[in-house]
């Protein structure tokens, strides 16, 4: 573990939907919207608006890569569809619905998500925990309302907040929650999953070539073109127009967590949407966290899980991710490492 100082103390904030910056290499990318140009030498470029909760882009290179951007992109919205526990007609929402009263069944893709999900909550001993549907609406309607909930009401809905309880039936593909009031979010697993089938679909398609970015989950996929690596800069959590470095990134997942947007102030607290499930308070350890890791799955669970364990506590779950690296940047500015994968280049 290494850790730097306070580098500056601003009141910028930062946040998983805006926490990448391409570096200018990339930048342009990021901000584009639909460019459609085709051909082996030019890159197609594709962004789309408000599917999970953000912003997705995609920039591609190769003859097949108009053709696989349209198919990743209906890929995400499929998946939405599916995973999203805010819209009424999807798969999450029907287990919701159905809590306390019978199992639903689901997709293959909604299985995989929440045994996924599941398998996060048992590592992190409950730390990330997909049941965290009642505490985080709480919440919500708290920032909307910029009014900390009371106590007893945190207390209540906590007492629906247990991993332990969802049933999953492999064999039936059925989900089952037994209390009335209990409530899946994915959240914090689902969008990355869907970045990962996105790429899945490129290369697919025979594309090498390309760069997935879902509000701050990003994706570097093979190399670029000239055949030097993709670079990601990491924005500083309390100056967004300032980053704290660069990865050099191929086949790589770079997802961060942080307390930028869905937050209000009360007495000079911040309370953001990143909800510690032991308390049912927002967690106070981090400013943000950033993960490197193949895995767009893996890296979107473990940034808010390492968002909430910080430094200290967060080593035990890295252990089971070897090769992963983390960076924090801590409540006092300061920024500590952990396993951090070669190719990143502090500022």
């Amino acid at each position: 573990m290494s850790k730097q100082g306070d580098r500056r103390n601003s009141s910028a904030a930062w946040n998983k939907r805006i926490l990448f910056r391409l570096v200018p290499a990339v930048l342009l990318f990021a901000l584009s919207g639909c460019w459609l140009i085709g051909g082996t030498g030019e890159p197609v470029e594709k962004q789309v608006f408000d599917i999970m909760d953000t912003d997705v882009s995609v920039r591609a290179y190769g003859p097949n890569a108009e053709q696989a951007i349209e198919q990743a992109i209906d890929e995400i919205r499929r998946l939405d569809l599916l995973l999203s526990a805010y819209n009424p007609d999807s798969e999450v929402s029907a287990i919701n619905q159905m809590a306390g009263e019978a199992p639903v069944k689901v997709s293959h893709d909604t299985l995989e998500v929440i045994a996924r999900a599941l398998y996060f909550a048992e590592i992190s001993g409950g730390v990330f925990d997909p049941t965290i549907l009642p505490v985080s609406r709480l919440w919500s309607a708290a920032r909307e309302q910029k009014q900390v909930p009371s106590g007893e009401d945190i207390a209540a809905a906590l007492e629906l907040v247990d991993y332990t309880q969802v049933q999953i039936d492999m064999d039936e593909a059925t989900v089952f929650l037994p209390k009335t009031g209990m409530g899946l979010d994915l959240g914090a697993i689902a969008k990355g999953y869907a970045v990962d089938k996105m790429a899945q679909i490129l290369r697919d398609a025979g594309v090498e070539s390309f760069l997935i970015n879902a509000g701050g989950n990003v994706y570097a996929g093979g190399r670029k073109p000239d055949g030097s690596l993709w670079r990601v800069g990491v924005t500083d959590p309390r100056d967004p127009g300032d980053i704290i470095g660069v990865m050099a990134a191929e086949d790589m997942s770079v997802v961060s967590s942080g307390d930028y947007r869905r937050y209000f102030v009360a007495d000079g607290i911040r309370y953001h949407h990143i909800i510690d499930p032991r308390t049912g308070y927002p967690a106070s350890i981090c400013r943000g966290t950033t993960v490197f890791i193949p895995s767009s799955t893996d890296a979107d669970a473990l940034s808010t899980i390492m968002f909430i364990l910080g430094p200290d506590d967060g080593q035990a779950v890295l252990e089971h991710f070897p090769g992963a690296g983390v960076i924090y940047v801590t409540q006092d500015g300061s920024i500590v490492t952990e396993g951090l994968v070669d190719g990143f280049e502090f500022k």
